[in-house]
């Protein structure tokens, strides 16, 4: 694929390259993902949401982090509901766990539903932040834990696809949008990782992490 097709495909897989898409943001973002659960600090009956969950891949990692966990993912491409629903088939019927179609501007659930929500390599393709932090902010419970985590702007802006429909931030930026949306911020994170980049190529990422409260 060329830089424009992936910029895309990264924003909402589909089609016949949706799988793969979705396997190679796992391997790619893996090193992340467990940083961020492992900050939610998952205990027994906590409501979990993923918001751009993929292919559903960290959802078992999740629900077995405690007993008693319900884990919810929402990502806007219909074809990763559909994989994530057949890669978690086994906990699907018990209702466990659920994958949704949908955006995290305008989120199905109830008024502080959740008490831990994660995001991971999402903020980019938000045409509105804000309207996003306070949809998130309002299916959260009182105390609720929500980490977000993204690439800065220092290497991202040097990716051959990040032109093509991403809007990128360092770590102040989202901070600033966060608070303004009556989050408080309890820890920020940033580090390297030499990697695989969703083209391939094996490059260094300065990833920043935000925990903050509700």
């Amino acid at each position: 694929m060329n830089p424009k097709e992936i910029a895309t495909q990264l924003r909402c897989p589909s089609g016949q390259k949706a799988s793969e898409v979705a396997q190679q943001m796992n391997k790619a973002n893996h090193q992340t993902n467990d940083k961020c659960i492992n900050l939610l600090h998952i205990t027994d009956n906590d409501h979990v949401l993923e918001i751009g969950p993929g292919n559903g891949a960290f959802a078992q990692q999740i629900i077995k982090s405690a007993t008693n966990v319900v884990y919810k993912g929402l990502d806007w491409s219909s074809h990763m509901v559909k994989e994530a629903r057949k890669l978690n088939k086994q906990f699907i019927p018990s209702k466990i766990v659920s994958f949704h179609q949908g955006s995290s501007d305008a989120i199905p659930f109830s008024s502080s539903f959740f008490n831990k929500v994660l995001s991971i390599h999402t903020l980019y393709f938000w045409d509105s932040p804000s309207l996003h932090f306070a949809e998130i902010h309002r299916v959260m419970n009182k105390d609720g834990l929500f980490c977000i985590a993204f690439g800065d702007k220092s290497f991202m802006k040097d990716l051959p696809f990040s032109p093509f429909g991403f809007t990128l931030y360092h770590s102040k930026k989202v901070e600033q949008l966060l608070v303004a949306t009556g989050f408080h911020i309890q820890e920020i994170q940033q580090h390297f990782e030499t990697g695989l980049s969703n083209t391939g190529d094996t490059i260094e990422k300065l990833i920043n992490i935000i925990l903050c409260r509700v």
